[in-house]
């Protein structure tokens, strides 16, 4: 097995005790963590209407490409062919039939500029792994980066109010008034970040010092309370009781089967409602709202355009918000043509590079991970690892039973990509605590 990935690099010194280039490797990927979850326009006023553009957010992909241009040029000095390992058979397939998307799109320059983007994130994913001198250092910069991100929520929730939780003068949904959002710029946002920010402190607990970890979970799931997401309230709990079980259970098909049935579990309970009387009724009967804040409508629209286009879609990334859409036969009467996206990541990749790519990417982000996870030597020093990964691994699989986290642009997926890579190089290699 080859060392890669988080391995113990040499060190070069600059006078007495200064190890440049533990320093360089530390800003980096403090840089790169910060800038992530600050989502590069942090505490935006969400009063002012959004400017509606079909060449994406300007501010977005600058900080990407520049992140991506410091990475590059960092591997590029140490061993890049590492990153080589992670180009396997089913991702280029992936990468094959999203370009085959583009190709087939409605909107052909816009899918191929989103890819040519999507395709930045993944390099970032893949590079920002190599940063980490070893498991402990990695964890330490971590735990600094979400204290800090943290710290800042909490103050702007507290100091500035307007700016950091949902007001009655939001533009776009004055209905969230009161649900806490921090640096990020909506609810369900902030929430997904603190649960990734709940298993890093349980992960910093256990290879760094219980207290502070004890301290980021603590704080973390406060703020996530608060947020009123409930998607990302729901599924916390699902993801870290199924990664228990997995890391314990001794036959993977066993793991990764109870792992997938959880998501079907909820997919079934979710888009099945739209179509099936019976689990209606049984929702009905249990929850306030069995439509899932209106989501049922978004489902069924997201289904009847999927089967017009069942083979290749519609184009990557090249549905919601065009205006064949928003302003579509229905004229605007349905509020699921002016939604943002499907609010299930699973339909969201049917509708838009079609079933076979939906399967593909599902294979290539949900089931290959876990199958990585019991690949894994599950040496000592790379324990709490695996358990980091594979629980980002299984919040992005849940959660996309009620929101569109797959292949979606933002730190998320840069989150998702890192995790599902993070596992494949842990799957093949040693590493140092």
């Amino acid at each position: 097995m080859a060392q890669l990935g988080l391995y113990p690099a040499p060190s070069s010194a600059i006078g007495r005790g200064i190890d440049a280039d533990l320093l360089i490797r530390t800003f980096l990927l403090a840089a790169v963590l910060l800038l992530l979850w600050s989502s590069f326009r942090p505490f935006e006023d969400l009063s002012v209407p959004p400017e509606i553009t079909g060449a994406g957010n300007a501010v977005n992909q600058i900080g990407y490409s520049l992140l991506f241009i410091v990475l590059a040029a960092w591997c590029f000095a140490h061993e890049p062919r590492r990153l080589l390992l992670l180009v396997r058979p089913l991702l280029v397939t992936v990468l094959l039939w999203l370009v085959l998307s583009v190709v087939t799109s409605w909107e052909p320059a816009l899918s191929a500029r989103r890819l040519a983007f999507t395709l930045v994130i993944l390099g970032i994913a893949g590079m920002v792994l190599l940063l980490p001198r070893n498991v402990r250092h990695f964890s330490g910069v971590l735990a600094a980066a979400v204290l800090i991100v943290l710290a800042v929520c909490y103050i702007g929730v507290f100091t500035a109010p307007q700016f950091a939780v949902h007001q009655p003068t939001d533009y776009a949904e004055p209905e969230l008034a009161g649900d806490w959002r921090g640096v990020f710029g909506h609810k369900n946002g902030a929430g997904a970040a603190m649960v990734v920010f709940a298993f890093i402190g349980l992960f910093v607990a256990r290879m760094r010092n219980i207290l502070i970890g004890a301290a980021i979970v603590g704080l973390a799931l406060v703020f996530l309370l608060f947020t009123h997401s409930k998607t990302s309230i729901v599924t916390f709990p699902l993801a870290l009781i199924v990664s228990v079980v997995m890391a314990r259970v001794r036959f993977p098909m066993v793991g990764i089967a109870l792992a997938l049935s959880v998501a079907v579990g909820l997919n079934v309970f979710s888009v099945g409602s739209v179509y099936f009387e019976p689990i209606r009724n049984l929702l009905n009967a249990i929850l306030t709202d069995s439509s899932f804040t209106g989501r049922d409508e978004v489902w069924r629209f997201t289904v009847d355009h999927m089967l017009e286009r069942p083979l290749t879609g519609y184009g990557f990334a090249a549905f919601w918000g065009t205006p064949e859409v928003v302003y579509g036969p229905s004229g605007g009467e349905s509020w699921a043509q002016t939604a943002g996206h499907a609010h299930n990541g699973y339909l969201d990749l049917a509708l838009t590079i079609g079933i076979p790519g939906a399967v593909l990417v599902t294979l290539w982000l949900v089931v290959l991970p876990m199958v990585d996870f019991y690949r894994s030597a599950h040496q000592p020093a790379a324990a709490a690892l695996e358990l980091l990964f594979l629980r980002i691994c299984l919040f992005a699989a849940y959660t996309s039973a009620f929101e569109s986290t797959l292949l979606q642009e933002g730190s998320d997926s840069v989150l998702l990509f890192a995790a599902a890579f993070g596992l494949r190089f842990l799957s093949i290699s040693r590493i140092s605590d």
